[in-house]
């Protein structure tokens, strides 16, 4: 539980007044509770029995006006205990309820912006699977807000009647209240042991919860696939074995709690009986009174039901604290990088240096080496090579996606990594070569990178990269709802709505990885007109496979093992036979000038 109060403690520190109100109510639920079974004592020892003549004490025959208006007295003290007790238990509810779910709430915020945060090298790392990222997001999170709902009252009001019930049976009789301390070592171990392994338990479930989540995600996400190749039957297995060990740690784990439970109301009920057996001959010996053992055995019999409500506790805690461990876990992981009170680097000219820069996605294994590359503002800078050759990942430095092990990135002199990211990435647009798109409108997915966008400004960007023919065969039009991934809509189709959303960016660098690949040759006739207008004036990087894209560069860039091969103007490069260049032209039959060849790349 500690661990829990912990990872919420940053979310509760503006719900002050709701936690000293709670706070308050938790201490009158208990004190009325503990007031409860006084108004009984007072009715056996002073209503219901009054001491005779000799001293002894017997039972009264008759109700005196006095004895009545105290017994009419005691009898609405009881109805005002339990009135308190309501209220108290009201606000406490009502509050604690209220604090739990609004810092859920608050955890889950700041656990889905620092995933969105952590660096591309964790989300493309090989040990992240997204499914179980959405389980801790889900899952794990739910575990909390269930415990937070009830289990931080219960714990404290429990607990605290535990403590003050003992105190007041030491009270009341120290060699009884000894006695039940006694009886009490046994509960303890066996509680004890059972917990740490339902714990263990419930952090291999919650574990194998998160499998079972990534296996869902990767088929779903899939199923085009796995239906293409006739694999429904190995994904339902696949799924079948992590959800097997996910139902059988599950299942381990209920059963110590269904153990548990049984257990303890066992050896309670002989430590009330022993108990009771003690108390009754120190009444019939006179060394407490019938009143003292009444209040006594209501306390210990009162004992058992805070013990109880703590051991169905521990289970819920012990599902949070399992979500506790993975959700830390991940806080663990540090984002990118950045200057605390970097300045912001816009609005730039343009100009790009790479210097002396050699990166990789795995230690000791370079992608990149020694690369240095300038960009002039307006400079359209082809790069092409074979593939795995490093050219994606040049262009993926730029914004940050990744820090060089070695050399830097500048924007008109300053080195990127000292400026703030968000002012970074709003002077680049990007075109990826897998097309992302949301479900949303297909105005809503041009206007991504600026919500703020009139009407007007989307539909000129989707005019300049040739969406609008594809929009007129579409009865909603700009408001038409693509299928989530796009899948609704052609490669080409896709592209070309991502190519719209980086000429509405108006961003002053511009990085296209492959922006005509998946387009036929029509489609990219009127996406070559958007292409000339968003790079005219910009500084655009350019992963080409078509000659169309490249033929109109100012400077080719040649990648080969991760290093610079060539560079150059496409004609100077291809006039010169024994170039790298020419030689991936001529191998697929390209000359300057045409339209439809392709580079290889």
């Amino acid at each position: 539980m500690i661990s829990v109060l912990r990872v919420l403690r940053p979310y509760l520190g503006r719900h002050r007044r709701a936690l000293t109100l709670a706070g308050l109510a938790m201490i009158g639920e208990v004190l009325a509770g503990l007031a409860s079974p006084w108004p009984l004592k007072y009715i056996f020892d002073s209503v219901l029995f009054e001491h005779t003549r000799g001293g002894q004490r017997g039972l009264r025959t008759s109700l005196s006006g006095h004895t009545l208006v105290f017994l009419v007295a005691l009898l609405a003290a009881s109805v005002v205990i339990a009135l308190l007790n309501g209220i108290c238990s009201y606000v406490d509810d009502r509050n604690t309820d209220v604090v739990g779910q609004e810092a859920i709430y608050d955890l889950r915020r700041a656990l889905f912006s620092h995933l969105q945060r952590l660096t591309i090298s964790f989300h493309h790392g090989q040990d992240t699977r997204v499914g179980d990222l959405l389980s801790r997001l889900s899952s794990d999170i739910q575990s909390l807000q269930n415990l937070a709902a009830a289990g931080v009252s219960n714990l404290v009001t429990n607990g605290l009647s535990i403590v003050i019930m003992v105190a007041i049976m030491y009270w009341v009789d120290w060699r009884l209240a000894t006695l039940v301390l006694v009886m009490t070592i046994p509960v303890y171990v066996v509680a004890r042991r059972t917990i740490v392994d339902m714990k263990t338990a419930l952090k291999q479930a919650r574990k194998q919860e998160g499998s079972v989540s990534a296996v869902l995600h990767e088929a779903l996400t899939s199923v085009r696939l796995t239906q293409a190749f006739g694999r429904e039957d190995y994904e339902s297995r696949r799924l079948d074995q992590e959800s097997r060990k996910s139902l059988a740690a599950n299942l381990n784990a209920a059963k110590l709690q269904s153990r548990l439970i049984p257990s303890m109301s066992v050896l309670s009920a002989i430590s009330v009986a022993v108990v009771t057996g003690y108390g009754v001959s120190l009444a019939v010996s006179r060394s407490i009174t019938p009143g003292d053992l009444l209040v006594f055995i209501s306390y210990l019999a009162g004992l058992q039901s805070p013990i109880r409500q703590l051991l169905k506790l521990s289970y819920a805690i012990g599902r949070a604290s399992a979500g506790v461990e993975r959700i830390r876990e991940t806080f663990t992981h540090e984002p990118l990088h950045e200057v605390p009170g970097a300045p912001e680097i816009g609005p730039v000219a343009g100009r790009v240096h790479f210097e002396d820069v050699t990166f990789g996605y795995e230690e000791n294994i370079p992608v990149i080496r020694g690369v240095t590359l300038d960009a002039d503002p307006g400079q359209v800078i082809a790069i092409v090579g074979p593939t795995g050759a490093g050219k994606s990942t040049i262009v993926s430095l730029l914004p940050r996606f990744y820090d060089p092990w070695k050399g830097r990135v500048l924007i008109d002199g300053t080195d990127i990594r000292e400026v703030s990211l968000s002012s970074l990435r709003s002077q680049i647009a990007l075109v990826l070569q897998d097309s992302l798109i949301f479900r949303a409108t297909i105005g809503e997915n041009i206007a991504f990178g600026r919500p703020d966008a009139t009407n007007e400004e989307i539909e000129e960007a989707a005019e300049a990269a040739g969406v609008t023919a594809m929009v007129r065969r579409f009865e909603d039009g700009f408001d038409t709802v693509v299928s989530e991934g796009g899948t609704s809509l052609s490669g080409g189709q896709k592209q070309c709505i991502a190519l719209a959303r980086a000429i509405l960016k108006n961003a002053p660098i511009v990085v296209l990885d492959e922006p005509t690949s998946s387009m036929d040759s029509l489609t990219e006739h009127f996406v070559m007109d958007g292409f000339a207008r968003l790079a005219a004036g910009r500084t655009t990087f350019v992963i080409a496979h078509r000659l169309s894209t490249v033929r109109n560069a100012d400077v080719v860039v040649v990648l080969d093992n991760g290093e610079i091969v060539e560079l150059g103007q496409p004609a100077n490069l291809l006039s010169r036979t024994t170039t790298r260049f020419a030689q991936y032209a001529s191998t697929q039959a390209l000359v300057l000038g045409r339209d439809e060849g392709q580079l290889s790349g």
